[in-house]
């Protein structure tokens, strides 16, 4: 019988969330070994720009842009929106990427963001149901969130890094959860839910000016009254880390690359 005494270090998969601009993406590239990331949100690619990390881009093509009240039969009718192809071509990479040992090159794969993903699978879902160019129902969301999660239990079972971003909103929640003013993620309301089980590590990155107006950034990878889905596997990890970078040095070993090296050897790794 197995004893958790015993049992070998497990591979960190992160979900690291915050608002734009809060270094989300940054912190992957401060992470050690070699990197491949999913693209679907294009402003990554900025800050990728110039690094030594593999990618595929995944751009939702042109869109349906009729406006389209509430009630589903007041549209435009001038737009003729190509079938929505993009999940199935990530679809495809994914799935092949597991079979022919595409990731075995790679110590760490990225997703960037969430957000931006989840709108790709629900383009897709809505094409399927026939539905494309309207408003969501509950069955469309559901589906899109079955899907998300499906692919998010792939893409963990490498025996590689995980490192995924995704955007907050920081609201009321609703009434039948108290009410109280939060940082909610901004996923579909399932995905809020189920997905955090899935990493080991979710953490709230934010950046906050000094006295002189200089930004530094920090993860947050404890819960607190604002961030209740925050979590962390690791006692040598504060629940507060500054993980500000120095760019004339290199961003290796920085940063969330430097937090998580620490924390390997304070645990004797």
């Amino acid at each position: 019988m197995p004893n958790a005494q015993d049992s070998p270090a497990t591979v960190i998969t992160i979900l690291n969330v915050g608002s734009t601009g809060s270094g989300k993406t940054n912190g992957f590239l401060t992470l050690p070994g070699k990197k491949f990331m999913y693209i679907f949100d294009p402003n990554a690619l900025a800050t990728l720009r110039g690094h030594d990390v593999d990618y595929e881009l995944f751009i939702p093509e042109r869109l349906d842009l009729d406006a389209v009240t509430l009630k589903a039969l007041n549209r435009d009718k001038f737009s003729t929106p190509p079938e929505p192809k993009t999940y199935i071509t990530f679809e495809d990479h994914l799935e092949s990427g597991m079979d022919n040992g595409f990731f075995d090159q790679y110590d760490v794969i990225g997703l960037d963001s969430i957000t931006t993903f989840q709108a790709v699978v629900l383009d897709r879902i809505l094409w399927l149901n026939k539905r494309t160019g309207e408003h969501p129902t509950i069955a469309d969301n559901v589906a899109t969130v079955n899907t998300a999660i499906r692919v998010f239990r792939t893409l963990i079972t490498p025996n590689k890094m995980i490192y995924v971003t995704g955007h907050v909103d920081y609201k009321q929640e609703d009434e039948k959860e108290g009410g109280k003013m939060r940082n909610v993620m901004y996923f579909l309301g399932g995905l809020r839910k189920r997905l955090p089980v899935l990493f080991s590590e979710v953490w709230l990155s934010y950046g906050e000016p000094d006295r002189q107006d200089k930004m530094h950034y920090y993860v947050r990878t404890q819960q607190d009254r604002y961030n209740p889905y925050l979590r962390c596997s690791s006692r040598f990890i504060n629940p507060i880390e500054d993980v500000t970078v120095d760019w004339d040095k290199p961003l290796e070993g920085q940063g969330i690359g430097g937090l998580l090296e620490r924390t390997t050897i304070a645990e004797g790794g």
